[in-house]
């Protein structure tokens, strides 16, 4: 029996209008949505993301204002750009485009942004109080993850296997599960037996940056599979999993792209809007 796929269409424009009826009501109480972003270089892929959050921003009614800097930026500037923005109390939200020049130190000019700022949960702050439990904001791609994972009807307490050790993907996505009492297995692609250990788990995430690395010997046909992983192969985006093997053997499965991508964007903005509420309990 084929997979059911999770589109991350669907689910984008279902949290979308939640976010939108919240920005109205935001608005309704005097207070305008404003999301500063700050790109250093000339690397492409923070270009596209760049842009793709600027176009989330349109379609949702958020004021963003974008700072894109040339290589040539010394780290005196930035940090000087990021502290006027972390203390504008007219802007919500910032982000910083974690591509940056070899001389420019991304982790000191995220440290610069209080919690209820810091839209990519990126700071030592914001890490530290995911992990004791405190509210924080945290990465759009876990926080995108985890949207799957409700919808995959993956019972709490179940074994959920990530194979990422990153700070952006897999440690962060296991604080989110233990919060929702689900049971984590953090992996990484040299960890033994990898594949016996994800047959074991209701629910397989990958980000292994390895188009194609999961295969229907990580899992059976009772697995849900969500992928997270973005490669090119002669010229076409695919996966970490091998959608066309599994998608006929598993029960659930994300596809790349149009799956965790999508909604990862729209993440961003919910966070926004959380960190809205959480700077209010700061006045």
């Amino acid at each position: 029996m084929p997979a059911k796929v999770l589109e991350g269409r669907q689910i984008s424009e279902e949290i979308g209008r939640s976010i939108i009826s919240e920005i109205k009501t935001l608005k309704e109480q005097g207070v305008e949505p404003r999301l500063a972003m700050v790109r250093i270089g000339d690397g492409e892929a923070s270009r596209s993301y760049f842009r793709s959050k600027l176009r989330r921003a349109r379609e949702l009614g958020v004021s963003a204002t974008p700072s894109e800097l040339p290589s040539t930026t010394t780290m005196k500037e930035a940090t000087a750009i990021v502290r006027e923005m972390a203390s504008d109390p007219n802007i919500h939200g910032i982000i910083v485009e974690n591509e940056v020049p070899s001389h420019i130190i991304y982790e000191d000019l995220v440290n610069l942004i209080p919690y209820w700022k810091d839209l990519d949960g990126a700071s030592f702050e914001s890490l530290g109080r995911l992990m004791s439990g405190k509210p924080c904001l945290t990465a759009a791609t876990p926080l995108s993850v985890m949207e799957f994972i409700r919808r995959s009807e993956i019972a709490p307490g179940s074994m959920v296997a990530v194979i990422n050790r990153t700070i952006t993907v897999g440690k962060p996505l296991a604080m989110l599960l233990l919060a929702e009492n689900y049971t984590p297995v953090i992996m990484h692609s040299r960890s033994a037996s990898i594949r016996e250990i994800s047959r074991k788990a209701a629910a397989v995430v990958v980000a292994t940056g390895h188009a194609g690395f999961l295969t229907t010997d990580f899992v059976t046909e009772d697995s849900a599979v969500i992928d997270v992983g973005i490669n090119s192969v002669n010229g076409k985006l695919v996966g970490d999993a091998d959608f066309p093997s599994l998608s006929s053997l598993v029960r659930i499965i994300t596809p790349v792209p149009g799956g965790v991508g999508v909604v990862t964007s729209t993440m961003v903005f919910r966070n926004l809007i959380r960190g809205i509420q959480m700077g209010g309990m700061q006045k």
